[in-house]
């Protein structure tokens, strides 16, 4: 189940004579295709409008314009990315594990749901088999996963994800 939906905050900068306020919005759900920037407008008109005028000691001045920059300059290149946080608040620290530290190609062509489904599996197969050989692990894993119409991990790919979901279970045991 693939969501494209992004999670974004935007940030807000005030700065009035000797009042200031830096501030995060609350987190926006945005659905694909739809733009990034225009939720995070209000916010950076607000930080345009008012994000100059605090008086103080000279180099705190620049502080806030510095700031004020800054905040701009996140909203508008689609403000701060939470959708990887949000993605993996559903999964147990295990699988969120496994699937940060796979190599960029396949954490590129695989998914953290996949994950999931294999470290199921290879706990069933663990579970179900006195001889743990990693052909058979691979075998069984591929056998289930074509069940579940995921097939384009090759065995080279999961035996590296067997070797992260071991990898992990050594280093947390």
């Amino acid at each position: 189940m693939e969501n494209n939906i992004k999670y974004r905050t935007y940030r807000t900068s005030i700065n009035i004579f000797l009042y200031s306020y830096y501030g995060i919005s609350k987190v926006y759900e945005i659905p694909e295709g739809k733009s990034t920037i225009l939720p995070g407008i209000k916010y950076s008109i607000l930080t345009i409008l008012f994000g100059w005028w605090g008086f103080e000691l000279p180099w705190k001045g620049y502080q806030k314009i510095k700031y004020s920059l800054t905040v701009l300059d996140i909203n508008f290149h689609g403000g701060d990315d939470y959708t990887k946080a949000f993605n993996e608040m559903d999964y147990e620290e295990k699988t969120v594990w496994v699937y940060n530290n796979l190599k960029r190609e396949l954490f590129e062509k695989t998914s953290i749901e996949t994950i999931d489904i294999i470290i199921d599996l290879q706990h069933e197969f663990s579970q179900s088999e006195s001889n743990l050989t990693i052909e058979k692990n691979i075998i069984f894993i591929t056998h289930k996963l074509k069940k579940l119409n995921i097939v384009n991990l090759k065995n080279n790919e999961l035996e590296e994800i067997i070797y992260k979901i071991n990898q992990f279970e050594y280093r947390a045991g």
